[in-house]
């Protein structure tokens, strides 16, 4: 049975380990969004402080570090920069809840270097769940 998509106008946020993002430089690597099977968690489901506490739960023990953040983007945008990118990637947000995390989908895509860092150019930031960092749209 095929999972149902996540709608283009819902919110997901990835969760960002320590070796990923370098605070103090403002340096993120593509890790942030490369991949297959690349798991986020939708907003509408739950709440990005209660989402935090399933991160570090669950990420903490990670060999990329403990979770530092996390990366918020439109559903509908993440789409639309696939299909701008080189290759136009048709990328899709499927629902994949999971017993400790009712929020939880999935990027089944092959995410490129290249289209992983234009997506991280769009994402919000948010620290520790307990601020927004910033938004960036950094000049390139």
């Amino acid at each position: 049975m095929e999972r149902p998509e996540v709608s283009d106008e819902e919110n997901i946020v990835r969760a960002i380990h320590q070796a990923w993002w370098d605070m103090n430089e403002g340096r993120r690597s593509s890790s942030v969004f490369k991949g297959t099977n690349i798991s986020v968690s939708r907003l509408s489901i739950l709440a990005l402080e209660s989402l935090f506490l399933i991160f570090h739960d669950q990420l903490d023990s990670s060999p990329n570090g403990i979770i530092v953040g996390a990366g918020e983007i439109n559903v509908g945008r993440l789409r639309e920069i696939g299909n701008e990118f080189a290759n136009n990637v048709s990328i899709k947000v499927i629902e994949a809840p999971l017993e400790n995390n009712p929020a939880h989908a999935e990027v089944p895509q092959k995410i490129s270097r290249g289209l992983a860092n234009k997506i991280i150019s769009e994402l919000q930031f948010h620290s520790d769940g307990s601020m927004r960092i910033e938004q960036t749209k950094e000049p390139r």
